[in-house]
């Protein structure tokens, strides 16, 4: 395993400034009611009206509250986890601490891109640029073979890798049906709000859904890259899937309205994907590395 040491000190910085970041997202609400706001499409849009995220949507601010309650209670945990563990060499802590990087790399490019200008916004970038440099000096460091080597016959391979293929398929049904017809029918597509464009679905559909299929085919292939890469975002899944759960019930306690179906779907996905992190992560022995 390489790059140890500067991938620990960049979870490090990344640990405390998440922390202010989330803090400041759950507990600065500040006062004052939301107000209807005309879009660029000419749509009526709720905006927050106050704390930290005043001039994001009602809708978007329930879900970046949210998300910042996950980041404080799980990924900044699994983080220093991984950080300690990768310490004492534990192939199971730097798998750990590449999985939580790609948590902190999917939220901040997010909310880089996403959040409405408030004054973290260029604590979101530097979480963004650490996160992703972090994430790649962590995966490249990883050897497949010995993470290979590292994992005991209970790793569920088949069982992971369909699972991929349905997120991936999932991911592009859900999405493209929410951004194919505008394209024709030039009207804005559902949940754009104040948004210029759709930036989780440029994310998922140019970066999840690549990813879970290739992962998917190096599983069912037998390949070491698979079982890393299998890993790893599962990992990510486990946070997010967590995130994407607490938005839904946020959602549904600000009383804004969600689609039943595709919802249940996803917390059906979310937790399936839970469920097989722990199962993966179980498999992989507690040997150490240099």
């Amino acid at each position: 395993m390489k790059n140890n040491t500067s991938i620990i000190w960049i979870a490090l910085i990344i640990i405390p400034l998440a922390l202010i970041a989330a803090i400041a997202g759950v507990f600065w609400q500040g006062t004052g009611d939301s107000y209807s706001f005309q879009t660029l499409r000419g749509e009526s849009v709720a905006i927050r009206g106050s704390g930290l995220y005043a001039f994001d949507t009602v809708n978007s601010s329930s879900q970046e509250i949210a998300q910042d309650v996950v980041t404080i209670i799980i990924g900044i945990p699994l983080l220093i986890v991984g950080v300690l563990l990768t310490k004492k060499g534990s192939m199971r802590g730097r798998l750990l601490l590449t999985g939580g990087l790609g948590y902190f790399l999917y939220t901040y490019a997010s909310m880089s891109f996403l959040t409405a200008f408030n004054p973290f916004y260029l604590i979101y970038v530097t979480l963004f640029s650490l996160s992703l440099f972090g994430f790649i000096l962590a995966l490249s460091g990883l050897n497949p073979l010995e993470v290979t080597q590292n994992i005991s016959n209970s790793f569920p391979r088949r069982g992971i890798a369909i699972y991929f293929l349905i997120v991936g398929a999932f991911l592009s049904m859900a999405w493209l049906g929410l951004v194919v017809p505008p394209i024709f029918s030039g009207q804005p597509p559902a949940g754009l709000e104040s948004a210029i464009t759709m930036v989780i679905q440029s994310l998922d559909l140019g970066v999840i859904v690549p990813t879970s299929v290739i992962t998917a085919v190096l599983l069912l292939k037998n390949k070491p890259w698979g079982f890393t890469l299998a890993i790893v975002v599962l990992l990510k899944i486990l946070t997010m899937g967590t995130a994407l759960v607490a938005m839904i019930l946020n959602q549904l306690r600000e009383g804004i309205a969600i689609e039943p179906v595709t919802s249940i779907i996803f917390v059906l996905i979310s937790l399936s994907g839970i469920f097989l992190a722990f199962l993966a992560l179980r498999s992989v022995q507690q040997k150490r590395f240099v």
